[in-house]
Protein backbone atom coordinates (compact mmCIF):
# COMPACT_ATOMS: atom_id res chain seq x y z
CA UNK A 1 0.00 0.00 0.00
CA UNK A 2 1.34 3.36 -0.39
CA UNK A 3 2.60 5.23 2.55
CA UNK A 4 3.41 8.55 1.78
CA UNK A 5 2.77 10.44 5.32
CA UNK A 6 3.67 7.09 7.06
CA UNK A 7 7.39 7.20 8.92
CA UNK A 8 8.90 3.55 9.04
CA UNK A 9 11.72 3.97 12.20
CA UNK A 10 14.21 0.73 12.58
CA UNK A 11 15.46 -0.22 15.82
CA UNK A 12 18.89 2.00 16.92
CA UNK A 13 21.13 3.27 19.37
CA UNK A 14 23.24 6.09 20.63
CA UNK A 15 25.70 4.31 22.56
CA UNK A 16 25.56 0.84 21.71
CA UNK A 17 28.17 -0.11 19.11
CA UNK A 18 26.34 -3.77 18.16
CA UNK A 19 23.15 -5.36 18.48
CA UNK A 20 23.20 -8.32 20.59
CA UNK A 21 20.69 -9.71 18.91
CA UNK A 22 17.97 -9.19 16.39
CA UNK A 23 15.17 -11.17 14.72
CA UNK A 24 16.03 -13.10 11.28
CA UNK A 25 15.06 -10.22 9.03
CA UNK A 26 14.89 -7.53 11.49
CA UNK A 27 17.39 -4.43 10.81
CA UNK A 28 18.82 -1.74 13.09
CA UNK A 29 21.69 1.10 12.75
CA UNK A 30 24.21 2.28 15.33
CA UNK A 31 25.11 5.60 15.81
CA UNK A 32 28.02 4.83 17.98
CA UNK A 33 29.71 2.89 15.55
CA UNK A 34 28.18 4.23 12.55
CA UNK A 35 27.38 0.33 10.71
CA UNK A 36 23.93 -0.82 10.20
CA UNK A 37 23.12 -4.65 10.93
CA UNK A 38 20.75 -6.85 9.73
CA UNK A 39 19.56 -9.92 12.25
CA UNK A 40 21.35 -13.89 11.73
CA UNK A 41 19.02 -16.15 10.19
CA UNK A 42 18.64 -18.00 13.49
CA UNK A 43 17.35 -14.88 15.20
CA UNK A 44 20.51 -15.33 17.98
CA UNK A 45 22.85 -12.62 16.72
CA UNK A 46 23.25 -9.56 14.25
CA UNK A 47 25.58 -9.67 11.03
CA UNK A 48 26.94 -5.54 10.21
CA UNK A 49 25.81 -4.52 6.78
CA UNK A 50 28.03 -0.85 6.57
CA UNK A 51 27.28 2.58 7.60
CA UNK A 52 28.76 5.63 7.50
CA UNK A 53 32.03 4.28 7.94
CA UNK A 54 31.77 2.04 5.22
CA UNK A 55 30.36 5.37 2.87
CA UNK A 56 33.34 7.55 4.15
CA UNK A 57 35.88 4.59 3.03
CA UNK A 58 34.30 4.30 -0.58
CA UNK A 59 33.71 8.12 -0.92
CA UNK A 60 37.77 8.77 0.55
CA UNK A 61 38.86 6.14 -2.12
CA UNK A 62 42.14 6.87 -4.22
CA UNK A 63 44.49 5.88 -6.80
CA UNK A 64 47.01 7.90 -5.04
CA UNK A 65 49.86 6.61 -2.33
CA UNK A 66 47.51 7.36 0.07
CA UNK A 67 47.24 5.75 3.58
CA UNK A 68 44.60 4.25 5.30
CA UNK A 69 42.41 5.21 1.99
CA UNK A 70 40.90 2.11 -0.55
CA UNK A 71 43.28 2.08 -4.04
CA UNK A 72 40.84 2.58 -6.83
CA UNK A 73 42.34 2.91 -10.72
CA UNK A 74 43.32 6.28 -11.96
CA UNK A 75 41.68 6.57 -15.44
CA UNK A 76 44.50 4.74 -17.49
CA UNK A 77 43.94 1.61 -15.06
CA UNK A 78 47.18 2.40 -12.92
CA UNK A 79 47.62 2.77 -9.26
CA UNK A 80 50.18 3.41 -6.93
CA UNK A 81 51.85 1.90 -3.87
CA UNK A 82 53.75 -1.20 -2.73
CA UNK A 83 53.01 -4.56 -2.96
CA UNK A 84 54.06 -7.42 -0.71
CA UNK A 85 53.88 -11.03 -1.62
CA UNK A 86 54.10 -13.21 -5.18
CA UNK A 87 53.43 -11.86 -8.00
CA UNK A 88 52.20 -14.12 -10.93
CA UNK A 89 52.83 -12.78 -13.95
CA UNK A 90 56.02 -10.83 -14.58
CA UNK A 91 58.05 -9.11 -17.90
CA UNK A 92 61.50 -9.00 -16.57
CA UNK A 93 63.56 -9.26 -13.74
CA UNK A 94 65.67 -6.16 -12.91
CA UNK A 95 68.88 -7.99 -11.96
CA UNK A 96 69.44 -11.30 -14.47
CA UNK A 97 70.30 -14.03 -11.94
CA UNK A 98 72.70 -17.70 -13.10
CA UNK A 99 71.50 -20.95 -12.52
CA UNK A 100 74.53 -23.72 -12.71
CA UNK A 101 75.07 -27.38 -10.77
CA UNK A 102 78.09 -28.36 -9.96
CA UNK A 103 79.80 -30.99 -7.29
CA UNK A 104 78.42 -34.76 -6.69
CA UNK A 105 77.96 -36.77 -9.48
CA UNK A 106 76.17 -34.45 -12.35
CA UNK A 107 77.73 -31.35 -13.89
CA UNK A 108 76.17 -28.51 -15.46
CA UNK A 109 77.11 -25.22 -17.26
CA UNK A 110 76.48 -21.95 -16.06
CA UNK A 111 73.61 -20.40 -17.90
CA UNK A 112 72.21 -16.34 -17.49
CA UNK A 113 68.58 -15.86 -16.19
CA UNK A 114 66.59 -12.53 -16.54
CA UNK A 115 62.53 -13.27 -17.16
CA UNK A 116 62.53 -13.22 -20.94
CA UNK A 117 62.50 -16.61 -21.54
CA UNK A 118 63.16 -20.44 -20.65
CA UNK A 119 66.87 -21.83 -19.48
CA UNK A 120 68.39 -24.99 -20.43
CA UNK A 121 70.90 -26.61 -18.07
CA UNK A 122 72.71 -29.53 -20.32
CA UNK A 123 73.79 -31.63 -17.47
CA UNK A 124 75.25 -35.58 -17.28
CA UNK A 125 76.75 -38.05 -15.03
CA UNK A 126 80.71 -38.49 -13.82
CA UNK A 127 82.31 -41.55 -15.16
CA UNK A 128 83.07 -44.18 -12.15
CA UNK A 129 86.55 -45.39 -12.77
CA UNK A 130 86.12 -49.27 -12.39
CA UNK A 131 83.02 -50.05 -13.83
CA UNK A 132 82.21 -51.52 -17.05
CA UNK A 133 79.14 -51.56 -18.86
CA UNK A 134 77.28 -54.95 -19.39
CA UNK A 135 75.51 -57.83 -18.42
CA UNK A 136 76.02 -59.43 -14.69
CA UNK A 137 74.77 -62.75 -13.20
CA UNK A 138 73.03 -65.53 -15.42
CA UNK A 139 72.66 -69.84 -14.71
CA UNK A 140 73.53 -73.07 -15.80
CA UNK A 141 72.88 -76.97 -15.01
CA UNK A 142 73.59 -76.61 -11.06
CA UNK A 143 75.28 -74.02 -11.10
CA UNK A 144 74.01 -70.38 -11.51
CA UNK A 145 75.75 -66.97 -11.62
CA UNK A 146 74.51 -63.80 -9.32
CA UNK A 147 75.96 -60.34 -9.18
CA UNK A 148 77.31 -58.52 -6.35
CA UNK A 149 76.33 -54.78 -6.80
CA UNK A 150 77.94 -51.99 -4.38
CA UNK A 151 75.57 -49.08 -4.00
CA UNK A 152 76.37 -45.65 -3.01
CA UNK A 153 74.12 -43.56 -0.15
CA UNK A 154 72.63 -41.95 -3.24
CA UNK A 155 71.64 -45.20 -4.77
CA UNK A 156 73.89 -44.88 -7.68
CA UNK A 157 75.67 -48.46 -8.52
CA UNK A 158 79.38 -47.84 -7.71
CA UNK A 159 80.62 -51.32 -8.10
CA UNK A 160 79.46 -55.11 -9.73
CA UNK A 161 80.98 -58.12 -9.71
CA UNK A 162 80.14 -61.85 -10.54
CA UNK A 163 79.71 -64.86 -8.02
CA UNK A 164 78.76 -68.82 -8.51
CA UNK A 165 76.82 -70.81 -6.57
CA UNK A 166 75.37 -74.13 -6.55
CA UNK A 167 71.16 -73.88 -6.96
CA UNK A 168 70.21 -77.83 -7.11
CA UNK A 169 68.55 -80.00 -4.87
CA UNK A 170 67.23 -83.55 -4.43
CA UNK A 171 63.84 -85.77 -3.65
CA UNK A 172 63.31 -89.12 -3.08
CA UNK A 173 60.35 -91.35 -2.39
CA UNK A 174 62.43 -93.55 -0.31
CA UNK A 175 63.08 -95.68 -3.33
CA UNK A 176 63.81 -93.83 -6.28
CA UNK A 177 65.39 -90.30 -5.77
CA UNK A 178 66.47 -87.34 -8.64
CA UNK A 179 68.03 -83.60 -8.44
CA UNK A 180 65.98 -80.92 -9.32
CA UNK A 181 68.09 -77.90 -11.00
CA UNK A 182 67.32 -74.00 -10.35
CA UNK A 183 65.34 -73.03 -13.50
CA UNK A 184 63.40 -76.52 -13.89
CA UNK A 185 59.96 -77.46 -13.35
CA UNK A 186 58.55 -79.27 -10.25
CA UNK A 187 55.68 -81.77 -10.62
CA UNK A 188 53.46 -82.83 -8.12
CA UNK A 189 50.94 -85.45 -9.27
CA UNK A 190 48.16 -87.42 -7.39
CA UNK A 191 47.34 -91.04 -8.43
CA UNK A 192 44.85 -93.53 -7.47
CA UNK A 193 42.22 -91.24 -6.32
CA UNK A 194 44.45 -88.31 -5.13
CA UNK A 195 44.49 -84.84 -7.05
CA UNK A 196 46.75 -81.70 -6.60
CA UNK A 197 46.30 -78.17 -6.92
CA UNK A 198 49.04 -75.21 -7.23
CA UNK A 199 47.61 -71.90 -6.51
CA UNK A 200 50.52 -69.33 -5.96
CA UNK A 201 53.09 -70.87 -4.09
CA UNK A 202 51.11 -73.59 -2.66
CA UNK A 203 50.54 -77.32 -3.51
CA UNK A 204 47.11 -79.14 -1.62
CA UNK A 205 46.27 -82.85 -2.16
CA UNK A 206 43.23 -84.31 -1.87
CA UNK A 207 41.10 -87.00 -2.48
CA UNK A 208 38.42 -87.35 -5.34
CA UNK A 209 34.69 -89.14 -5.19
CA UNK A 210 36.41 -91.91 -5.91
CA UNK A 211 37.98 -92.86 -2.62
CA UNK A 212 36.55 -93.49 0.86
CA UNK A 213 38.94 -92.54 3.31
CA UNK A 214 39.04 -93.78 7.27
CA UNK A 215 39.49 -91.95 10.03
CA UNK A 216 41.13 -92.47 13.54
CA UNK A 217 39.57 -95.14 15.51
CA UNK A 218 36.94 -94.30 17.44
CA UNK A 219 35.85 -91.07 15.34
CA UNK A 220 33.35 -91.21 12.90
CA UNK A 221 33.72 -91.62 8.96
CA UNK A 222 32.02 -87.91 8.03
CA UNK A 223 31.74 -87.82 3.73
CA UNK A 224 30.39 -84.43 2.69
CA UNK A 225 30.07 -85.19 -0.86
CA UNK A 226 27.49 -87.51 -2.53
CA UNK A 227 27.69 -91.71 -1.84
CA UNK A 228 26.25 -93.98 -4.30
CA UNK A 229 26.22 -97.46 -3.13
CA UNK A 230 25.29 -100.01 -6.24
CA UNK A 231 25.38 -103.35 -4.13
CA UNK A 232 23.83 -104.44 -0.64
CA UNK A 233 24.19 -102.07 2.06
CA UNK A 234 24.96 -103.47 5.68
CA UNK A 235 24.87 -101.04 8.76
CA UNK A 236 25.50 -103.23 12.11
CA UNK A 237 25.46 -100.97 15.12
CA UNK A 238 22.86 -99.50 17.88
CA UNK A 239 22.26 -96.28 16.74
CA UNK A 240 21.88 -95.06 13.14
CA UNK A 241 21.40 -91.17 12.16
CA UNK A 242 19.46 -90.29 8.97
CA UNK A 243 19.60 -87.02 8.04
CA UNK A 244 17.69 -85.80 5.34
CA UNK A 245 14.83 -83.21 3.60
CA UNK A 246 13.06 -85.67 1.22
CA UNK A 247 12.64 -89.72 2.39
CA UNK A 248 11.78 -91.83 -0.49
CA UNK A 249 11.44 -95.72 0.43
CA UNK A 250 10.55 -98.08 -2.27
CA UNK A 251 8.80 -101.03 0.21
CA UNK A 252 5.77 -100.66 0.70
CA UNK A 253 5.06 -101.58 4.48
CA UNK A 254 7.27 -99.87 7.09
CA UNK A 255 7.90 -102.52 9.85
CA UNK A 256 8.98 -101.25 13.45
CA UNK A 257 9.85 -103.34 16.19
CA UNK A 258 11.22 -106.29 14.56
CA UNK A 259 12.82 -107.04 17.31
CA UNK A 260 10.24 -107.16 19.81
CA UNK A 261 8.66 -110.91 19.43
CA UNK A 262 9.51 -112.18 23.30
CA UNK A 263 8.92 -108.54 25.11
CA UNK A 264 5.95 -105.80 25.17
CA UNK A 265 7.67 -103.23 27.29
CA UNK A 266 8.27 -100.28 24.46
CA UNK A 267 6.13 -98.61 22.49
CA UNK A 268 5.49 -98.65 18.89
CA UNK A 269 4.77 -95.79 16.41
CA UNK A 270 6.47 -92.48 15.12
CA UNK A 271 7.30 -89.25 16.44
CA UNK A 272 9.19 -86.10 15.19
CA UNK A 273 9.94 -82.62 17.07
CA UNK A 274 8.65 -78.94 16.52
CA UNK A 275 9.53 -75.46 18.52
CA UNK A 276 6.66 -73.77 19.72
CA UNK A 277 8.45 -70.33 20.04
CA UNK A 278 9.57 -71.09 23.69
CA UNK A 279 9.98 -74.73 24.26
CA UNK A 280 11.25 -78.12 22.28
CA UNK A 281 8.18 -80.48 22.15
CA UNK A 282 6.81 -83.58 20.30
CA UNK A 283 4.38 -85.15 18.47
CA UNK A 284 3.23 -88.17 16.57
CA UNK A 285 1.03 -91.67 16.47
CA UNK A 286 2.32 -94.49 18.85
CA UNK A 287 0.65 -97.94 20.62
CA UNK A 288 0.98 -97.86 24.36
CA UNK A 289 2.69 -100.88 25.59
CA UNK A 290 1.09 -100.54 29.09
CA UNK A 291 -2.83 -100.63 27.94
CA UNK A 292 -2.38 -101.57 24.08
CA UNK A 293 -4.29 -98.42 23.00
CA UNK A 294 -3.64 -95.91 20.42
CA UNK A 295 -2.94 -92.16 20.44
CA UNK A 296 -2.11 -89.54 18.53
CA UNK A 297 -0.63 -86.77 20.83
CA UNK A 298 1.35 -83.18 20.95
CA UNK A 299 3.05 -80.81 22.91
CA UNK A 300 5.41 -83.60 25.00
CA UNK A 301 7.94 -82.33 26.21
CA UNK A 302 10.42 -85.72 27.10
CA UNK A 303 12.58 -86.95 24.84
CA UNK A 304 10.90 -90.11 23.22
CA UNK A 305 13.99 -91.92 22.06
CA UNK A 306 15.70 -92.09 25.50
CA UNK A 307 13.59 -95.21 26.48
CA UNK A 308 10.96 -95.79 23.70
CA UNK A 309 8.04 -95.52 25.87
CA UNK A 310 5.83 -92.10 25.93
CA UNK A 311 4.43 -91.13 29.57
CA UNK A 312 0.43 -90.46 28.46
CA UNK A 313 0.26 -89.49 32.20
CA UNK A 314 3.07 -86.56 32.03
CA UNK A 315 2.06 -83.09 32.56
CA UNK A 316 2.82 -81.75 28.79
CA UNK A 317 1.15 -84.63 27.35
CA UNK A 318 -1.92 -84.04 24.95
CA UNK A 319 -4.21 -86.22 22.63
CA UNK A 320 -4.52 -84.87 19.19
CA UNK A 321 -7.51 -84.20 17.56
CA UNK A 322 -8.36 -86.69 14.65
CA UNK A 323 -10.18 -85.67 11.12
CA UNK A 324 -11.19 -88.45 9.38
CA UNK A 325 -13.54 -90.66 7.68
CA UNK A 326 -15.22 -93.55 9.86
CA UNK A 327 -16.98 -96.28 8.36
CA UNK A 328 -19.46 -98.51 9.91
CA UNK A 329 -22.32 -98.81 12.36
CA UNK A 330 -20.46 -98.01 15.20
CA UNK A 331 -17.28 -97.00 16.82
CA UNK A 332 -15.61 -100.62 17.79
CA UNK A 333 -14.13 -101.29 21.31
CA UNK A 334 -16.02 -98.67 23.29
CA UNK A 335 -17.32 -100.63 26.43
CA UNK A 336 -19.51 -97.79 28.02
CA UNK A 337 -21.06 -94.11 26.50
CA UNK A 338 -18.69 -91.48 25.33
CA UNK A 339 -18.53 -89.29 28.01
CA UNK A 340 -19.29 -85.42 27.80
CA UNK A 341 -15.55 -84.65 27.90
CA UNK A 342 -14.63 -86.67 25.05
CA UNK A 343 -17.46 -84.98 22.86
CA UNK A 344 -20.08 -87.80 23.61
CA UNK A 345 -23.83 -87.69 25.07
CA UNK A 346 -22.76 -90.03 28.07
CA UNK A 347 -25.87 -91.84 27.68
CA UNK A 348 -26.62 -95.19 25.21
CA UNK A 349 -30.55 -94.83 24.30
CA UNK A 350 -32.91 -92.16 24.53
CA UNK A 351 -37.15 -92.05 24.30
CA UNK A 352 -38.41 -91.47 21.16
CA UNK A 353 -40.06 -88.02 20.65
CA UNK A 354 -38.94 -86.71 24.30
CA UNK A 355 -37.12 -83.42 24.84
CA UNK A 356 -33.31 -84.03 25.26
CA UNK A 357 -31.66 -81.47 28.09
CA UNK A 358 -28.05 -81.44 29.71
CA UNK A 359 -27.84 -82.20 33.16
CA UNK A 360 -24.29 -81.87 33.86
CA UNK A 361 -22.93 -84.92 33.01
CA UNK A 362 -24.56 -86.56 30.72
CA UNK A 363 -27.62 -85.48 27.79
CA UNK A 364 -31.12 -87.01 29.40
CA UNK A 365 -34.96 -87.19 27.76
CA UNK A 366 -37.31 -85.32 29.65
CA UNK A 367 -40.37 -86.85 30.01
CA UNK A 368 -43.30 -85.25 27.89
CA UNK A 369 -45.86 -83.34 30.03
CA UNK A 370 -48.97 -81.22 29.42
CA UNK A 371 -51.89 -81.78 27.24
CA UNK A 372 -53.02 -80.52 23.41
CA UNK A 373 -55.41 -78.71 23.21
CA UNK A 374 -57.01 -74.60 22.80
CA UNK A 375 -57.55 -73.03 25.37
CA UNK A 376 -59.00 -68.88 25.23
CA UNK A 377 -62.00 -67.36 24.05
CA UNK A 378 -63.22 -64.10 23.89
CA UNK A 379 -64.82 -64.28 27.18
CA UNK A 380 -62.02 -66.52 28.98
CA UNK A 381 -58.46 -66.59 29.19
CA UNK A 382 -56.23 -69.39 29.64
CA UNK A 383 -54.63 -70.31 32.85
CA UNK A 384 -50.83 -71.70 31.82
CA UNK A 385 -48.51 -73.56 34.01
CA UNK A 386 -44.59 -73.76 33.19
CA UNK A 387 -42.16 -76.64 34.36
CA UNK A 388 -38.56 -76.12 35.57
CA UNK A 389 -37.58 -76.16 32.10
CA UNK A 390 -39.74 -73.77 30.70
CA UNK A 391 -42.32 -76.01 29.40
CA UNK A 392 -46.04 -75.53 28.98
CA UNK A 393 -46.89 -78.70 31.62
CA UNK A 394 -50.65 -77.07 32.23
CA UNK A 395 -53.19 -75.08 30.49
CA UNK A 396 -57.24 -74.47 31.77
CA UNK A 397 -59.65 -71.53 30.51
CA UNK A 398 -60.98 -69.30 33.12
CA UNK A 399 -63.87 -67.32 32.42
CA UNK A 400 -63.94 -63.29 32.48
CA UNK A 401 -66.43 -61.89 35.19
CA UNK A 402 -68.18 -58.58 34.88
CA UNK A 403 -70.33 -57.14 37.33
CA UNK A 404 -73.03 -55.65 36.11
CA UNK A 405 -73.23 -52.99 38.61
CA UNK A 406 -69.95 -52.21 36.99
CA UNK A 407 -71.67 -50.71 33.89
CA UNK A 408 -74.18 -47.61 33.73
CA UNK A 409 -75.85 -47.23 31.18
CA UNK A 410 -73.54 -48.75 28.83
CA UNK A 411 -70.78 -46.64 30.80
CA UNK A 412 -67.73 -48.66 31.78
CA UNK A 413 -66.75 -46.81 35.10
CA UNK A 414 -63.54 -45.02 35.61
CA UNK A 415 -62.29 -47.90 38.11
CA UNK A 416 -62.97 -51.03 35.94
CA UNK A 417 -60.56 -49.44 33.37
CA UNK A 418 -63.80 -47.16 31.50
CA UNK A 419 -63.95 -43.62 31.29
CA UNK A 420 -66.82 -42.84 32.80
CA UNK A 421 -68.25 -40.77 30.71
CA UNK A 422 -69.79 -41.25 27.25
CA UNK A 423 -69.20 -38.05 25.04
CA UNK A 424 -66.95 -35.11 24.71
CA UNK A 425 -66.69 -31.73 23.31
CA UNK A 426 -64.43 -31.82 20.17
CA UNK A 427 -60.97 -30.15 19.96
CA UNK A 428 -60.61 -30.18 23.81
CA UNK A 429 -57.49 -32.05 25.58
CA UNK A 430 -58.85 -34.84 28.06
CA UNK A 431 -56.83 -34.98 31.31
CA UNK A 432 -56.88 -37.72 33.95
CA UNK A 433 -59.59 -36.73 36.92
CA UNK A 434 -60.42 -38.69 40.27
CA UNK A 435 -63.04 -40.79 38.97
CA UNK A 436 -62.77 -40.08 35.05
CA UNK A 437 -61.40 -38.42 32.31
CA UNK A 438 -62.04 -34.78 32.32
CA UNK A 439 -62.47 -32.65 28.74
CA UNK A 440 -61.09 -29.11 29.55
CA UNK A 441 -61.93 -26.08 28.00
CA UNK A 442 -60.55 -24.11 25.49
CA UNK A 443 -58.25 -21.45 26.78
CA UNK A 444 -57.60 -18.14 25.62
CA UNK A 445 -54.30 -17.23 23.88
CA UNK A 446 -53.51 -13.65 24.03
CA UNK A 447 -50.44 -11.70 22.68
CA UNK A 448 -49.20 -7.90 23.55
CA UNK A 449 -46.44 -6.67 21.32
CA UNK A 450 -45.21 -7.40 17.78
CA UNK A 451 -43.53 -11.06 17.29
CA UNK A 452 -40.79 -8.73 15.02
CA UNK A 453 -37.24 -9.83 13.70
CA UNK A 454 -35.54 -6.99 16.24
CA UNK A 455 -38.27 -8.51 19.25
CA UNK A 456 -37.52 -10.40 21.60
CA UNK A 457 -40.40 -13.13 24.24
CA UNK A 458 -39.72 -11.21 27.64
CA UNK A 459 -42.52 -13.35 29.44
CA UNK A 460 -44.79 -16.53 28.64
CA UNK A 461 -48.00 -17.30 30.90
CA UNK A 462 -48.58 -21.21 31.15
CA UNK A 463 -51.81 -22.53 32.69
CA UNK A 464 -52.14 -25.84 35.06
CA UNK A 465 -52.07 -28.02 32.18
CA UNK A 466 -49.02 -26.24 30.62
CA UNK A 467 -51.02 -24.43 27.76
CA UNK A 468 -49.28 -21.07 26.88
CA UNK A 469 -51.98 -18.98 27.54
CA UNK A 470 -50.28 -15.71 27.09
CA UNK A 471 -47.29 -14.15 25.44
CA UNK A 472 -45.36 -10.74 25.57
CA UNK A 473 -42.75 -9.72 22.70
CA UNK A 474 -40.75 -6.77 23.27
CA UNK A 475 -37.43 -4.68 21.31
CA UNK A 476 -34.11 -6.10 22.44
CA UNK A 477 -32.15 -3.27 23.97
CA UNK A 478 -28.90 -3.03 25.61
CA UNK A 479 -27.50 -6.34 25.39
CA UNK A 480 -24.42 -7.09 27.65
CA UNK A 481 -21.67 -8.82 26.41
CA UNK A 482 -22.06 -11.61 28.81
CA UNK A 483 -24.97 -11.72 27.33
CA UNK A 484 -23.64 -12.24 23.75
CA UNK A 485 -24.12 -8.47 22.78
CA UNK A 486 -21.44 -5.87 22.53
CA UNK A 487 -22.77 -3.50 25.21
CA UNK A 488 -22.56 -0.49 22.79
CA UNK A 489 -25.26 1.70 21.61
CA UNK A 490 -23.43 3.04 18.62
CA UNK A 491 -19.99 3.32 17.22
CA UNK A 492 -17.63 5.27 15.34
CA UNK A 493 -17.88 5.12 11.78
CA UNK A 494 -15.11 3.10 10.00
CA UNK A 495 -13.45 2.91 13.50
CA UNK A 496 -12.16 -0.88 14.40
CA UNK A 497 -14.22 -2.36 17.18
CA UNK A 498 -11.56 -4.08 19.87
CA UNK A 499 -12.69 -5.93 23.20
CA UNK A 500 -12.88 -4.67 26.92
CA UNK A 501 -13.25 -7.36 29.09
CA UNK A 502 -16.92 -8.16 30.14
CA UNK A 503 -17.79 -4.46 29.81
CA UNK A 504 -18.83 -2.72 26.31
CA UNK A 505 -17.05 -3.04 23.04
CA UNK A 506 -14.79 -0.13 22.27
CA UNK A 507 -14.03 1.07 18.87
CA UNK A 508 -10.83 3.45 17.38
CA UNK A 509 -10.87 6.98 15.99
CA UNK A 510 -11.98 7.20 12.46
CA UNK A 511 -9.24 5.09 10.50
CA UNK A 512 -7.18 7.41 8.67
CA UNK A 513 -8.55 10.95 9.36
CA UNK A 514 -5.65 14.10 8.85
CA UNK A 515 -4.58 15.03 5.53
CA UNK A 516 -3.75 13.35 2.09
CA UNK A 517 -6.54 11.25 2.18
CA UNK A 518 -6.31 9.75 -1.48
CA UNK A 519 -3.86 6.96 -0.05
CA UNK A 520 -4.26 4.80 3.12
CA UNK A 521 -1.80 6.39 5.14
CA UNK A 522 -1.73 5.12 8.66
CA UNK A 523 -1.34 1.31 10.51
CA UNK A 524 -2.83 0.00 13.54
CA UNK A 525 -1.15 -0.39 16.47
CA UNK A 526 -1.44 -0.54 19.90
CA UNK A 527 0.07 1.28 22.72
CA UNK A 528 2.01 0.13 25.55
CA UNK A 529 -1.69 0.12 28.01
CA UNK A 530 -2.76 -2.03 25.11
CA UNK A 531 -4.90 0.05 23.77
CA UNK A 532 -5.27 -0.13 19.68
CA UNK A 533 -4.65 2.96 18.23
CA UNK A 534 -4.21 4.80 14.81
CA UNK A 535 -0.08 6.04 13.88
CA UNK A 536 1.65 7.35 11.40
CA UNK A 537 5.12 5.86 12.23
CA UNK A 538 6.43 2.17 13.03
CA UNK A 539 8.86 2.78 15.42
CA UNK A 540 11.40 -0.43 15.50
CA UNK A 541 12.54 0.57 19.30
CA UNK A 542 16.08 0.99 20.76
CA UNK A 543 18.67 -1.29 21.53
Amino acid sequence: MAISNTSLLIKRSTTTATPTSLKAGEIAYSYSSNNFFIGTPDGTGSLPLGGFNTYTAVNNATAANTGGTIVKRATDGSFFGQLFGNANTATALQTARNFSISGGDIAASTQSFDGTGAVVLNASLNAISGLTAGFYGGSSAGLTVIPVVQVAANGRVTSIANTSVTTSFGISDGTTSNTIYSGATFFHRGANGITSTVTANTVTFSTDTTVVRSNTAGSRQIITSDLQVTGNLTVTGNTQYLNTTSLNIADPLIYLAANNYTSDLVDIGFAGNYFDGTTSRHTGLFRHAANNTMYAFYNYTPEPGDSNVIDPTHASFRTSNLVANITGSKVFGLTSAIAIADGGTNNTTFTGNQITFFNGTAISSLANTGTAGTYGATTHVPIITTDGYGRVSGVSNTQIAIDASQINSGTLVYARGGTGSTSYTTGTLLVAGVTGLLSLANSTYTVTGTPAANNTVTSMTVDAYGRVTAKTYSAISGLTVPQGGTGASTFTSSGVIYGNGAGAMQVTALAGSGSDQTWSNQILTVTNAGVPVWASNMDGGTF
